[in-house]
């Protein structure tokens, strides 16, 4: 058992406002004996893919190079290749064409030679492999996995939903501890919020049973604890959801329009966000000019308001991201936040009145997250804003090696100024 170790636990999914003593206990539970960070917002696109690639780096999109879920590379030749970043092929071929899966260091490789890394992933293996593209610690995921240095048996026994959380936390806990980092990612209450309506007694259920697997690890820290070692739990999520209230085809309202997606264009679906891609031989206004003047466009993101929002303009040919319109009206279930989807390319589901995120909207940008630990004064609320891609430079300064590798464009969390002791 080593002197330190660090975990982080996300329930994928899960908004802020969900929160309460009656459906999440245990994380009620760990805001009273840690510090609740009330200004944590998601990255841009809020979407599980980027910030997978966010929290591994310390590192803005800008920085680390994977712009989103869904994105565009710009080949050789000018023309622009379609990506899914969940595919667990897609970082290797970025890899193939960039020279890096990514363009920073992970955890898992600034941790390799101080005892090591364990990822346990229960989303897309695409998100998973953003946490160790390297293969410098261990990975386990139902599609793929890997040690160090080497390709390992997936786990294949755990399904996309509560039940393979459920089976992905007992071997968390039986075989991840032992090293410096552990981390734990839920595929719940994503998933069933992307199948049912917020609000409904599915979504509830998914809510509740991530927050009894958070329980379980928050046991095993406790009795830890008991023994002597010190142990810094990170609990919370990576984004919110809002309600699609409808579906729009933007590629398809592009070709109406005259402007031939394909090769040379893409408009990458996140959800309720959208990148655009452009080829450089293409003149990027009247993309611009048409965009603007669309009403299902709630903010058109350009140049510094691009980089502003953590993005490269003009890397791999990204000239622009739609955050879709939204307004903060109540589905069925009297849960506010309802919002345009861009519709998804290779058949995948719309889902409308169901659960999505990726844009700005108020609950997609109001995840969760607690500290527990060193550092964090039990039952304070820190209101300023943080981000996943401070939770690296945090877990570094309390494994004492904040110097492990080249720099990070987040902050550790350990006590800022803006702490306040409980009332």
């Amino acid at each position: 058992m080593t002197d330190r170790l660090a975990l982080l636990v996300i329930l994928d999914g899960l908004r802020r406002d969900a929160l309460s003593p009656e459906r999440t206990p245990n994380l009620w539970r760990l805001l009273a004996r840690g510090t609740g960070f009330a200004g944590y917002r998601s990255m841009f696109p809020s979407a599980t893919r980027i910030v997978s690639a966010s929290t591994a780096t310390g590192c803005w999109p800008a920085s680390h190079g994977l712009a989103g879920n869904s994105l565009a590379l710009l080949r050789a030749d000018g023309g622009l290749l379609r990506q899914d970043a969940g595919d667990p092929a897609f970082l290797p071929t970025r890899r193939a064409l960039r020279g890096t899966a990514l363009d920073r260091p992970t955890l898992a490789d600034r941790l390799a030679p101080h005892g090591g890394v364990s990822i346990f992933s229960n989303v897309s293996p695409g998100a998973a492999l953003a946490h160790d593209p390297n293969r410098s610690g261990r990975l386990v995921q139902r599609v793929i996995a890997h040690e160090p240095g080497r390709e390992a048996p997936a786990a294949t026994d755990i399904t996309l939903d509560a039940e393979g959380d459920a089976k992905l936390t007992a071997r968390f806990l039986a075989e991840a501890l032992e090293g410096a980092f552990g981390l734990l990612w839920l595929g719940e209450p994503d998933a069933s919020q992307h199948a049912h309506p917020l609000g409904s007694p599915a979504a509830w259920a998914a809510i509740e049973a991530a927050d009894a697997r958070l329980g379980e690890v928050m046991a095993e820290v406790d009795r830890r604890r008991a023994r002597g070692q010190e142990v810094l739990l990170l609990a919370g999520s990576d984004h919110g959801h809002e309600t699609v209230e409808a579906v729009i085809d933007v590629e398809a309202e592009l070709e109406a329009a005259g402007l031939a997606p394909g090769e040379t264009l893409v408009a990458a679906s996140n959800g309720t966000s959208v990148l655009v891609h452009l080829a450089p031989a293409r003149d990027p206004a009247p993309v611009l000019d048409f965009l603007r003047a669309r009403p299902w466009v709630g903010t058109l993101l350009e140049g510094e308001a691009l980089a502003a929002a953590g993005q490269r303009p003009g890397a791999e040919g990204l000239i622009a991201a739609i955050a879709m319109r939204r307004h903060d009206g109540a589905n069925q279930y009297g849960i506010p936040g309802m919002a345009l989807a861009a519709k998804p390319v290779a058949g995948k589901p719309d889902r409308l009145g169901c659960g999505q995120h990726g844009g700005l909207g108020a609950a997609e940008q109001a995840p969760v997250m607690v500290a527990d630990g060193p550092g964090f004064a039990p039952g304070s609320r820190d209101a300023a804003i943080a981000r996943p891609i401070d939770l690296a430079p945090t877990i570094l300064a309390f494994l004492g090696h904040g110097d492990a590798g080249a720099p990070m464009d987040g902050a550790p969390l350990q006590s800022r100024p803006s702490q306040e002791p409980p009332a």
